[in-house]
């Protein structure tokens, strides 16, 4: 520990390297600043004073109504269980030969002196990892005051990070492409940073299908879309340790994560510090070499069996998990956990700093219309590749019926229609009559059987109406942060009106391209000769392919909103289009008679 004075002359050092007030106002034309120098003073300086492992606010324990209070631990000593101090009493007085016939082998599970100490340093290392009072309730109660989790905007997280440093966005494959926020090209231009696409292992069944499937359909839409470098786009996942080694290749020194709330800043990091401890777990090591084979001896002397390749998965699985435990920046499941940016040392010469994620004022609805449990039981979505594909599992959905999950939409299917849907959402879908039917248990008339199919409060949410624009063939509706459902009309071609879906006030949605036909095989509806097939012989006789994002159509609209005491529906559409200045529509111009006529992006 440095002593008052010492340390007051570290941070006189540190000051006189900083450049004088002259200099920075002098008149030479403006250029982009370097990032700032923290001397390795200032980074001693700054690990002396504790802070929160999670969020990292400085901790205090006086006032407990103020940000960053926590609770020191107690030396109260563990209670006894009863039931030992009879079996420690009756072991006692046997036999040395009784007791190794009692344990059966077992004897070398018993604690040692030696064993002790170790477990002891052990759980003191554990308990070096503090975390303030809110993120330890956030995280194992499932506590959430929205007041405590502040949510910027996208110019006030930008703010905070000095101009000219090297910047990754990370975006979320689980609502893609809604966690691309476009105000952060007003401050940096796309192809000025590099893209990491989160989440993917909820896409993709294994890493092969990620870097032969996911990586090439990454790369076409950030270079069709934002003329971002194909070498700039990444998939991993932090889950399931996919790409981590590739991505810490290209990370720079200072470098700034950002990205919008929940979409995996803080576990990418998790992700890069257990690939560097695995690359120091992998160098030589005479020390370890000879503990291996000590224990492999003991074991072949002693006749036990050598541990299965399924008990060695899931041993490294469980230490996989206490390190990330142990290291790194909490996670959750909430918005507004990370406050301040947050230095991160990966490497003796890479240092990257997780940002607070940014957010707008609509999105913080969702928080106040959904209980804190309901929302993590929705944020840990579900498997496409189970739920999603084209032979997976459908509920249908006839004309004049509603569809609902969890009440976080409505979905109401017009006349001479029907639907198929995929749900890819965690929680069960369930179909209502009427639209009348579906309001009136939503509002509270509810059986026995009803009482779990809806999670959003109906006392807080305001229904707004939307239309869904035209379209054919399987489409995605994409709700953001929590996933998507899969929609195919069948039927006849009679259907002459739109389908209204209506969403609680905080709960945003879009219409995509089936971002499956892009990641996966699916079937092309072509025979193995080349001719089209009719749909009923889709599934025995059509070839399958994987097709590319060329960018010559839409990929995904936003949904058209409509007053809900309008009188006919198609006017008040087509006035809403017309009004819209960046009426957005493929490379090539669009005919009237196009699918994709009522497909928009919002400013």
């Amino acid at each position: 520990m440095l002593t008052r004075r010492v340390f007051l002359r570290c941070l006189q050092y540190s000051a006189r390297r900083l450049p004088s007030l002259r200099c920075l106002s002098s008149a030479r034309p403006a250029r982009v600043q370097a990032p700032p120098y923290i001397s390795p003073i200032s980074q001693i300086a700054e690990s002396l004073v504790p802070r929160c492992s999670s969020c990292g606010i400085t901790l205090q324990t006086t006032d407990s109504t103020k940000d960053g209070y926590y609770k020191e631990p107690t030396n109260a000593t563990p209670k006894n269980n009863p039931l030992d101090r009879v079996f420690d009493s009756h072991f006692g007085k046997m036999s040395s030969e009784d007791q190794k016939l009692l344990l059966n082998g077992a004897d070398d599970l018993v604690p040692s002196l030696k064993s002790e100490v170790r477990q002891l340093r052990a759980n003191k290392k554990k308990e070096s990892k503090v975390q303030c009072v809110r993120c330890r309730h956030a995280n194992y109660k499932a506590s959430f005051d929205l007041d405590q989790f502040p949510m910027e905007p996208v110019s006030g997280v930008i703010e905070t990070i000095p101009p000219g440093v090297p910047l990754v966005y990370v975006v979320s494959a689980v609502d893609f492409p809604m966690s691309i926020n476009k105000d952060v090209f007003k401050y940096r231009l796309p192809r000025l940073m590099k893209f990491v696409v989160t989440k993917t292992d909820l896409l993709f069944t294994n890493k092969d299908m990620v870097n032969k499937y996911g990586q090439r359909f990454f790369q076409d839409y950030f270079e069709r879309t934002y003329k971002v470098p194909r070498e700039n786009v990444f998939c991993v996942s932090g889950t399931s340790d996919w790409n981590g080694l590739q991505l810490l290749d290209e990370i720079q020194d200072g470098l700034y994560i950002i990205g919008t709330v929940n979409s995996g800043k803080s576990t990418l990091i998790l992700l890069l510090l257990h690939t560097v401890e695995k690359q120091k777990s992998e160098l030589p090591n005479a020390r370890r070499e000879r503990q291996i084979q000590k224990l492999a001896n003991e074991a072949i002397a002693q006749g036990r069996k050598p541990p299965s390749r399924m008990s060695l998965v899931r041993l490294d699985i469980k230490k996989i998990a206490a390190f990330k435990t142990q290291h790194g920046p909490g996670t959750s499941y909430m918005p507004g956990f990370t406050r301040g940016n947050l230095p991160f040392q990966l490497t003796k010469n890479k240092i990257v700093y997780d940002v607070p994620g940014f957010s707008d004022a609509q999105n913080t609805r969702l928080y106040d219309i959904i209980e804190p449990q309901h929302i993590k039981h929705l944020l840990k979505s579900r498997k496409v590749p189970k739920l999603g594909m084209y032979d997976s599992h459908y509920e249908t959905v006839k004309a004049g019926q509603v569809l609902t999950v969890g009440g976080l939409f409505f979905l109401q299917v017009p006349e001479n229609a029907m639907l198929q849907v995929r749900n890819c959402l965690n929680h069960k879908p369930h179909v209502f009559k009427s639209l009348e039917k579906a309001m009136d248990v939503f509002r509270g008339l509810r059986t026995a059987a009803l009482k779990d199919v809806f999670l959003v409060d109906p006392a807080k949410a305001q229904l707004k109406k939307y239309i869904v624009p035209s379209f054919h063939g399987k489409k995605d509706i994409v709700f953001q942060f929590m996933g998507h459902i899969v929609i195919t009309p069948v039927g006849s071609n009679a259907a002459t009106e739109p389908f209204t879906l209506y969403l609680p006030e905080g709960i945003e949605a879009i219409l995509r391209q089936p971002i499956t036909n892009y990641i996966s095989t699916t079937l092309s509806g072509r025979d193995a000769n080349g001719n089209p097939l009719r749909k009923e012989n889709w599934k025995s006789k059509s070839t399958k392919e994987v097709k590319r994002w060329t960018g010559k159509i839409p990929f995904y609209s936003d949904l058209i909103p409509l007053e809900s005491g309008s009188a006919s529906e198609s006017e008040p559409t087509e006035n809403y289009l017309q009004q819209q200045q960046q009426y957005q529509r493929s490379p090539g111009e669009i005919d009237a008679d196009s699918e994709y006529r009522q497909w928009y992006q919002k400013n």
